[in-house]
């Protein structure tokens, strides 16, 4: 269970089953069994853009295969999870497009020299910054991130934190995974550890580190 503004980490080692279940969650994955409930609404049976819509978004694991796309402009890539709200009967407002691709730019503070530019010239830290960006611009009201700060350098990873704080100072529900203890007990308001595919203990955020591992 995840509540607006709260950020909830699943804890565990590789292998654990925490991927597999974000991307369940998500629609990724297949769900064997058991439900997925957003709001009181089953969104179990749902496609993903389905569940996208409902306000369920994922931040995977391996932003430069399954978050971005290279060649595309930073721009584009802000906005592709979300073209219809830029779509005018059969047309896309570029215009609007590149405001609010600014806009994002802006609030998650994205280093950029331009929009257009491709995603590939930006660092990591910026480049995940961008899938998150993609993420956001779809409304969610839950937003899943796997592995967020993987591959990319300490100054980055602060700000990526950073960016989860405020995100939900404002209200968003986030579910994490990691395997990192630090950023567990840095970010997490509770924690859940994983092992062998289920949920084997829930603690607070401040717990100490020698309970949760063992």
């Amino acid at each position: 269970q995840v509540r607006a503004g709260e950020i909830v980490c699943i804890y565990g080692l590789m292998g654990a089953g925490r991927t597999e279940l974000l991307e369940a969650v998500a629609g990724r994955g297949e769900l064997v069994e058991g439900r997925v409930m957003l709001e009181g609404q089953n969104v179990a049976g749902l496609t993903i853009a389905e569940r996208i819509a409902c306000g369920l978004s994922l931040v995977p694991e391996d932003r430069q295969r399954d978050g971005l796309v290279q060649i595309m402009a930073i721009r584009e890539n802000l906005t592709l999870s979300s073209l219809g709200r830029f779509t005018r009967a059969f047309h896309l407002d570029l215009k609007a497009e590149a405001r609010t691709a600014i806009d994002f730019i802006k609030r998650l503070t994205i280093k950029v020299a331009s929009a257009e530019n491709p995603v590939s010239t930006l660092s990591g830290g910026n480049q995940q910054k961008v899938v998150i960006g993609k993420a956001l611009m779809t409304n969610p009201k839950i937003l899943l991130m796997d592995e967020p700060s993987r591959g990319i350098d300490i100054g980055a990873k602060a700000e990526v934190f950073r960016t989860m704080r405020k995100l939900a100072a404002e209200g968003l529900g986030i579910l994490f995974v990691t395997s990192d203890l630090d950023e567990v007990r840095a970010l997490s308001d509770r924690i859940l550890v994983m092992a062998n595919g289920r949920i084997s203990g829930e603690f607070p955020g401040d717990a100490d580190a020698a309970a949760i591992i063992g």
